[in-house]
């Protein structure tokens, strides 16, 4: 988490669409980069993915104190949460464009 004292507009923030062949169309990807103290640069990312009636909503958390490390490891990392699914829960449509 971000030190309290440091403003927001010292923190970078992004978010794209992110679909799973597992949880749906409608997932969303942050990425957020933040001054955790003087020294220490923070990357953290969420995957995120609201889930149907019933079933909890799904969240995938990473954090990495070298932006570089989570830059390179973003593609494995899409990867990965491309495979998470919830126990029960049938295949959900992608679409494609």
């Amino acid at each position: 988490m971000p030190h309290p004292d440091i403003p927001e507009g010292h923190q970078r923030t992004g978010s794209v669409a992110f679909a799973s062949p597992h949880l749906g169309a409608d997932g969303i990807r942050v990425t957020r980069s933040y001054p955790a103290d003087s020294t220490i640069m923070m990357t953290s990312v969420t995957y995120h993915w609201h889930t149907s009636p019933g079933l909890p909503d799904v969240l995938l958390r990473t954090h990495h104190d070298d932006p570089e490390v989570i830059a390179a490891a973003m593609e494995p990392m899409d990867a990965f949460a491309r495979t998470l699914r919830l126990p029960g829960a049938g295949p959900r449509r992608v679409a494609t464009v």
